[in-house]
C-alpha cells in the first residue's frame, strides 16, 4: 500500500477502527502500554491542544504513548478511563487486535479478548497491517512537520 491509501485510510471517521467486543473497563490495556502512534493521531491530540511531549515518546524508531507511573498518560487511574475517549489514538481502538507472528490475533491479556467475533477480526486484519506500517512513517513525518 502507498502512503497516500494509509493516510486516506486512517484520516477518515477513527470510530471505523473500534473492535466491537464486551470491553470489561479494566483499564487493562493502558497500563504499561507501548501503543505507537500514527499521524493522524498526533494531529488529533495537538488541535486538542496538547503538546507533543506531553503525550508522545520519541526515543525509538516507533512514537508512542508516553507512559508516567506505568500507565498512558491519559489514563485516569481513579476512575480507570481514558481521558481522551473519544479522541483516542487508532492504536487504541484496534486494540486487544495485535500482530503476533505475521497474524492478527487478539491479546490473550485482554479479560474480554474472547469475546471478539472471528468475523470482526476478519473485518479489522487489513487495517492493522496498514496500522503497522504506518506507524513506521510517523517519525519521518514528525521530522517533516518540524515537530522534532
Amino acid at each position: 500500500m502507498n502512503l497516500d491509501t494509509l493516510w486516506n485510510i486512517f484520516s477518515g471517521d477513527p470510530r471505523f477502527f473500534e473492535v466491537k467486543m464486551e470491553c470489561r473497563r479494566c483499564g487493562r490495556c493502558c497500563i504499561g502500554t507501548e501503543m505507537e502512534l500514527l499521524p493522524v493521531d498526533i494531529e488529533r491530540l495537538l488541535r486538542l491542544g496538547y503538546r507533543l511531549t506531553h503525550f508522545a515518546r520519541i526515543d525509538s524508531d516507533f512514537i508512542k504513548l508516553r507512559c508516567v507511573d506505568n500507565h498512558c498518560v491519559f489514563f485516569d487511574e481513579k476512575t480507570r478511563t481514558c481521558k481522551i475517549y473519544e479522541h483516542r489514538p487508532i492504536g487504541c481502538r484496534l486494540y486487544p487486535l495485535q500482530l503476533s507472528d505475521n497474524d492478527v490475533v487478539p491479546d490473550p491479556e485482554c479479560p474480554a479478548a474472547a469475546t471478539i467475533s472471528k468475523r470482526e477480526i476478519e473485518r479489522l486484519r487489513p487495517y492493522v497491517y496498514a496500522f503497522v506500517e504506518f506507524a513506521k512513517i510517523t517519525r519521518l513525518w514528525l521530522k517533516l512537520r518540524g515537530l522534532i
